[in-house]
């Protein structure tokens, strides 16, 4: 595996660590419930959608991520909207005021899917990345918390989509509240 690549594979498994960590946290009371939603509200039916993902852990089959597949609406840190429309295979569109993208997986496109439940927390990732050329290759990362024990400020989804230029690197977040 080319280095570059490796290192960016490499720095996806500590977040997920972190976020297992910050996971067990959670301030869960003990009743077992999981199906209260953030905040202790119902789930929304997105939530209710990812939480239907399969249990995968660290899976780099590009089915996995299926259930996924739609459009999430949601706004930059600084205010403007952006949107992530997810197909099948590793296919996406982004949109934002700096950042459009339309892309489809090439073969050796690098995913990574991992679902954990714990409790009624959900922590569901998935990162797409492209093999490294000398031409313009993109990443997508997207994260989801929610469920028992996450309150209304940190149930989101978090997509970040980078795109390598030859010369120049340009990133947006997009944050979907849940």
């Amino acid at each position: 595996m080319n280095p570059a690549r490796r290192r960016s594979y490499l720095a996806f498994v500590p977040v997920l660590t972190l976020g297992l960590v910050v996971a067990c946290g959670g301030d869960d009371d003990g009743s077992g419930d999981s199906s209260s939603g953030s905040g202790g509200s119902s789930p929304s039916a997105l939530e209710e959608r990812l939480a239907a993902c399969p249990d995968l852990s660290l899976t780099s089959d590009p089915s996995a991520s299926a259930c996924l597949v739609g459009t999430y609406e949601g706004t930059t840190p600084s205010g403007e909207a952006c949107s992530l429309e997810l197909g099948e295979a590793g296919a996406y569109e982004f949109t934002s005021p700096s950042l459009s993208v339309s892309h489809t997986a090439p073969d050796d496109t690098i995913f990574v899917f991992d679902h954990t439940s714990i409790g009624g927390y959900e922590l569901l990732a998935w990162k797409v990345s492209d093999p490294i050329s000398t031409e313009t290759w993109y990443e997508l990362d997207f994260e989801a918390h929610f469920g028992a024990g996450v309150d209304e400020a940190t149930s989101k989804i978090q997509i970040e989509v980078t795109e390598y230029g030859e010369d120049t690197t340009t990133s947006v977040a997009c944050v979907v509240d849940l």
